[in-house]
């Protein structure tokens, strides 16, 4: 999908038709969806199944990076997935902005020999109606979810939990999770809180990252401190996920620079494998080619 510009405070900032940049991170997860394509469709070459790939946030086929300065353009997810070989039998893009579905309907003249089905539709609507139309029987498919914020529904990542079928990388927003949250609750908008309810799929999260205080304010207004420190936060949405999915990867933290084993700045995504399958010989293959390819990061 399209990149993302990084503030003063390090908070992301999208806008669907302006021009962004990624940065180190970027590299790290289109890395780890390339190398998982190839395993992919290689180990599903010599079976009957119908295979497709999906892009929930699609952009435009290409990303502008940023590091040390210096701008370069390389290939986005969609392009990535175009040129797998073996290839997808079929690719289904989801966009919603008008400008970047322009240059992804010129994706379909460049690769006249796939099949692509671009979807102009909110990703959750669009992946919601896909994931209860479609057949699934004798189709697999891996989904890229890599959203604006916290974007991703959780009852969207139920819908593709029950296909059976799709595996998913999942870059979740960790900083935009313990940005919304505020140390106060008295700072949580209620915006914001409906975000992280509808991200999460309950409002259980409020009782466990908060804890009343025992004394109020000077003018004797009752508050709760957010005690759950960012580890914590992260490891329930594992737990949550983990809850739907019948094989979920431990997440790999991408940071502002994008080194996982050096950190350096404020931890940024998680990146998240799972699978639906609920063969224990289906997943337990995916999961290891994930694993593997999260470890060579």
């Amino acid at each position: 999908m399209g990149a993302r510009t990084m503030p003063a405070d390090g908070q992301i900032t999208v806008d669907a038709d302006q021009h962004t940049f990624g940065g180190a991170w970027t590299l790290l997860k289109l890395a780890a969806l390339e190398k998982y394509l190839s395993a992919f469709t290689t180990a599903l070459s010599k079976q009957n199944f119908k295979l497709i790939f999906i892009d929930g946030f699609a952009g435009t086929g290409r990303c502008d990076v940023k590091i040390d300065g210096e701008k370069s353009s390389v290939d986005g997810s969609a392009r990535i997935a175009l040129r797998t070989n073996p290839p997808f039998h079929r690719y289904c893009f989801i966009e919603l902005s008008p400008r970047k579905l322009s240059a992804l309907q010129r994706l379909t003249a460049e690769y006249p020999s796939r099949s692509i089905e671009i979807i102009r539709n909110d990703a959750n609507t669009a992946l919601r109606e896909l994931c209860e139309r479609h057949d699934w029987k004798n189709t697999r498919a891996v989904l890229f979810l890599d959203p604006f914020g916290m974007h991703v529904e959780w009852a969207t990542l139920e819908s593709i939990a029950r296909t059976g079928a799709i595996d998913v990388w999942y870059l979740f927003p960790y900083s935009g999770l313990y940005r919304q949250a505020a140390r106060n609750s008295q700072a949580l908008a209620p915006d914001k809180e409906a975000a992280i309810t509808r991200c999460l799929g309950t409002d259980e999260w409020r009782r466990l990252f908060y804890a009343p205080q025992r004394q109020g304010d000077l003018f004797g207004n009752e508050s709760e401190m957010r005690e759950a420190k960012h580890h914590e936060m992260l490891k329930y949405v594992s737990d949550r996920l983990k809850g739907v999915f019948p094989a979920v990867t431990e997440p790999k933290i991408l940071y502002q620079l994008g080194c996982t084993r050096t950190p350096s700045g404020a931890p940024l995504f998680a990146l998240y494998f799972a699978a639906s399958n609920p063969n224990p010989k289906a997943f337990g293959l995916a999961i290891k080619i994930a694993r593997d390819v999260l470890n060579a990061l």
